[in-house]
Protein backbone atom coordinates (compact mmCIF):
# COMPACT_ATOMS: atom_id res chain seq x y z
CA UNK A 1 0.00 0.00 0.00
CA UNK A 2 2.91 2.36 0.70
CA UNK A 3 4.15 2.59 -2.87
CA UNK A 4 0.77 3.58 -4.36
CA UNK A 5 0.32 6.26 -1.67
CA UNK A 6 3.78 7.71 -2.34
CA UNK A 7 3.06 7.69 -6.04
CA UNK A 8 0.05 9.90 -5.41
CA UNK A 9 1.66 12.26 -2.87
CA UNK A 10 4.96 12.90 -4.65
CA UNK A 11 3.47 14.57 -7.77
CA UNK A 12 1.33 16.79 -5.56
CA UNK A 13 4.36 17.93 -3.54
CA UNK A 14 6.33 18.67 -6.68
CA UNK A 15 3.45 20.66 -8.13
CA UNK A 16 3.16 22.68 -4.92
CA UNK A 17 6.88 23.47 -4.91
CA UNK A 18 6.75 24.45 -8.55
CA UNK A 19 4.10 27.05 -7.76
CA UNK A 20 6.37 29.01 -5.42
CA UNK A 21 7.97 32.20 -6.80
CA UNK A 22 11.70 31.85 -7.48
CA UNK A 23 14.04 33.18 -4.84
CA UNK A 24 15.56 36.52 -5.88
CA UNK A 25 18.25 38.63 -4.25
CA UNK A 26 17.33 42.07 -2.98
CA UNK A 27 18.15 44.79 -5.49
CA UNK A 28 19.73 47.94 -4.05
CA UNK A 29 18.97 51.19 -5.88
CA UNK A 30 21.35 54.11 -5.35
CA UNK A 31 21.45 57.84 -5.97
CA UNK A 32 23.72 60.52 -4.50
CA UNK A 33 21.67 60.86 -1.32
CA UNK A 34 21.00 64.20 0.38
CA UNK A 35 23.27 66.90 -1.00
CA UNK A 36 24.58 69.83 0.99
CA UNK A 37 22.77 73.09 0.35
CA UNK A 38 24.59 75.36 -2.09
CA UNK A 39 23.78 78.92 -3.11
CA UNK A 40 22.93 78.99 -6.83
CA UNK A 41 25.74 80.73 -8.64
CA UNK A 42 25.10 83.25 -11.39
CA UNK A 43 27.53 83.35 -14.26
CA UNK A 44 28.15 86.73 -15.81
CA UNK A 45 26.56 85.91 -19.17
CA UNK A 46 23.22 84.48 -20.28
CA UNK A 47 23.08 80.72 -19.87
CA UNK A 48 19.94 79.12 -21.23
CA UNK A 49 20.38 75.56 -20.05
CA UNK A 50 22.58 72.65 -19.05
CA UNK A 51 22.52 69.28 -20.81
CA UNK A 52 24.49 66.14 -19.94
CA UNK A 53 24.73 63.62 -22.79
CA UNK A 54 25.84 60.05 -22.00
CA UNK A 55 28.12 57.95 -24.16
CA UNK A 56 26.22 54.93 -25.58
CA UNK A 57 27.79 52.58 -23.02
CA UNK A 58 26.45 54.74 -20.18
CA UNK A 59 22.82 54.85 -21.36
CA UNK A 60 21.52 52.52 -18.63
CA UNK A 61 21.11 52.34 -14.86
CA UNK A 62 23.89 49.76 -14.49
CA UNK A 63 26.61 50.38 -11.92
CA UNK A 64 29.74 49.68 -13.95
CA UNK A 65 33.16 48.68 -12.68
CA UNK A 66 36.50 47.52 -14.07
CA UNK A 67 38.93 45.08 -12.49
CA UNK A 68 41.99 46.87 -13.87
CA UNK A 69 44.36 44.57 -12.00
CA UNK A 70 42.84 41.47 -13.62
CA UNK A 71 40.73 42.32 -16.70
CA UNK A 72 41.42 45.95 -17.68
CA UNK A 73 39.44 45.86 -20.96
CA UNK A 74 36.28 44.32 -19.54
CA UNK A 75 33.33 46.43 -18.42
CA UNK A 76 31.27 44.69 -15.72
CA UNK A 77 28.16 45.63 -13.77
CA UNK A 78 27.11 44.86 -10.21
CA UNK A 79 24.23 42.38 -10.34
CA UNK A 80 22.46 43.44 -7.14
CA UNK A 81 23.03 47.21 -7.35
CA UNK A 82 21.62 49.81 -9.75
CA UNK A 83 21.55 53.58 -10.11
CA UNK A 84 18.16 55.21 -9.58
CA UNK A 85 18.60 56.92 -12.96
CA UNK A 86 21.16 56.95 -15.72
CA UNK A 87 24.49 58.46 -14.58
CA UNK A 88 24.08 61.41 -16.97
CA UNK A 89 20.76 62.30 -15.33
CA UNK A 90 22.31 62.21 -11.86
CA UNK A 91 25.19 64.43 -12.99
CA UNK A 92 22.82 66.85 -14.72
CA UNK A 93 20.76 67.22 -11.54
CA UNK A 94 23.88 68.19 -9.57
CA UNK A 95 24.98 70.74 -12.18
CA UNK A 96 21.56 72.35 -12.49
CA UNK A 97 21.04 72.79 -8.75
CA UNK A 98 24.15 74.95 -8.42
CA UNK A 99 24.36 76.74 -11.76
CA UNK A 100 21.88 79.56 -12.33
CA UNK A 101 21.44 81.53 -15.56
CA UNK A 102 22.81 85.04 -15.32
CA UNK A 103 22.67 88.27 -17.28
CA UNK A 104 20.03 89.38 -19.77
CA UNK A 105 19.48 87.89 -23.19
CA UNK A 106 17.02 88.15 -26.03
CA UNK A 107 14.32 85.44 -26.13
CA UNK A 108 16.41 83.50 -28.66
CA UNK A 109 19.69 84.23 -26.89
CA UNK A 110 21.58 82.57 -24.11
CA UNK A 111 24.38 80.08 -24.45
CA UNK A 112 23.99 76.41 -23.60
CA UNK A 113 26.28 74.22 -21.57
CA UNK A 114 26.72 70.72 -22.99
CA UNK A 115 28.52 68.02 -21.03
CA UNK A 116 29.46 64.82 -22.89
CA UNK A 117 29.83 62.16 -20.22
CA UNK A 118 32.37 59.65 -21.56
CA UNK A 119 33.09 57.59 -18.44
CA UNK A 120 31.42 57.04 -15.10
CA UNK A 121 32.58 53.88 -13.36
CA UNK A 122 34.34 52.32 -10.38
CA UNK A 123 37.95 51.32 -11.01
CA UNK A 124 39.49 48.50 -8.99
CA UNK A 125 43.29 48.71 -9.04
CA UNK A 126 43.40 45.75 -6.65
CA UNK A 127 40.96 43.60 -4.73
CA UNK A 128 41.16 46.03 -1.80
CA UNK A 129 41.30 49.47 -3.45
CA UNK A 130 38.98 51.25 -5.87
CA UNK A 131 38.21 54.73 -7.16
CA UNK A 132 35.29 56.51 -8.77
CA UNK A 133 36.24 57.71 -12.26
CA UNK A 134 34.61 60.43 -14.39
CA UNK A 135 35.65 61.59 -17.86
CA UNK A 136 33.72 64.47 -19.42
CA UNK A 137 34.00 67.01 -22.23
CA UNK A 138 32.29 70.33 -21.60
CA UNK A 139 31.37 72.86 -24.27
CA UNK A 140 29.79 76.30 -24.06
CA UNK A 141 27.59 76.52 -27.16
CA UNK A 142 26.51 79.72 -28.90
CA UNK A 143 22.79 80.61 -29.12
CA UNK A 144 20.73 79.01 -31.92
CA UNK A 145 23.69 76.98 -33.25
CA UNK A 146 26.00 74.29 -31.94
CA UNK A 147 29.14 76.34 -32.42
CA UNK A 148 31.44 75.84 -29.45
CA UNK A 149 32.68 79.10 -27.95
CA UNK A 150 34.87 77.27 -25.44
CA UNK A 151 35.64 73.64 -24.65
CA UNK A 152 37.32 71.87 -21.76
CA UNK A 153 38.01 68.23 -20.89
CA UNK A 154 37.71 67.09 -17.28
CA UNK A 155 39.13 63.93 -15.75
CA UNK A 156 38.33 63.26 -12.11
CA UNK A 157 38.75 60.40 -9.69
CA UNK A 158 38.04 59.95 -6.02
CA UNK A 159 39.09 57.15 -3.70
CA UNK A 160 36.31 54.84 -2.51
CA UNK A 161 36.11 54.29 1.27
CA UNK A 162 35.33 50.58 0.72
CA UNK A 163 36.05 48.26 -2.23
CA UNK A 164 32.43 47.48 -3.03
CA UNK A 165 29.37 48.98 -4.72
CA UNK A 166 28.48 51.17 -1.73
CA UNK A 167 32.00 52.60 -1.68
CA UNK A 168 31.79 53.26 -5.42
CA UNK A 169 28.60 55.27 -4.94
CA UNK A 170 30.31 57.56 -2.43
CA UNK A 171 33.40 57.92 -4.62
CA UNK A 172 31.39 58.82 -7.73
CA UNK A 173 29.23 61.21 -5.70
CA UNK A 174 32.38 63.04 -4.53
CA UNK A 175 33.82 63.09 -8.07
CA UNK A 176 30.56 64.51 -9.45
CA UNK A 177 30.50 67.30 -6.86
CA UNK A 178 34.11 68.10 -7.76
CA UNK A 179 33.16 68.20 -11.46
CA UNK A 180 30.41 70.69 -10.60
CA UNK A 181 32.88 72.95 -8.76
CA UNK A 182 35.48 72.71 -11.52
CA UNK A 183 32.98 73.63 -14.24
CA UNK A 184 31.83 76.69 -12.33
CA UNK A 185 35.44 77.84 -11.86
CA UNK A 186 36.01 77.36 -15.60
CA UNK A 187 32.92 79.40 -16.50
CA UNK A 188 33.98 82.23 -14.19
CA UNK A 189 37.33 82.27 -15.95
CA UNK A 190 35.66 82.51 -19.35
CA UNK A 191 33.74 85.60 -18.28
CA UNK A 192 36.91 87.55 -17.64
CA UNK A 193 39.17 86.00 -20.27
CA UNK A 194 40.58 88.64 -22.63
CA UNK A 195 39.42 88.22 -26.22
CA UNK A 196 36.89 85.47 -25.35
CA UNK A 197 33.86 87.67 -26.08
CA UNK A 198 31.58 85.25 -24.24
CA UNK A 199 29.23 87.93 -22.91
CA UNK A 200 28.57 89.37 -26.35
CA UNK A 201 28.29 86.02 -28.11
CA UNK A 202 25.82 84.75 -25.50
CA UNK A 203 23.56 87.78 -25.96
CA UNK A 204 24.41 89.91 -22.93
Amino acid sequence: MLKPVLALILPALLAACGGLPPSTATLSVHDFGPLEAVAPEQVGFPLRGVEVVPAPWLASNAMVYRLVHAQPTRRQAFKENRWAAQPAQLVELVLKRALQPGGMASPAGGCRLRVDLDEFYQRFDSALTSRGMIEARVALLAPRVDQALAVRAFSLDHEAPTPDAAGGVLALRAATLQLDRDIRVWLRGLEGAPGAGVRGRCGA
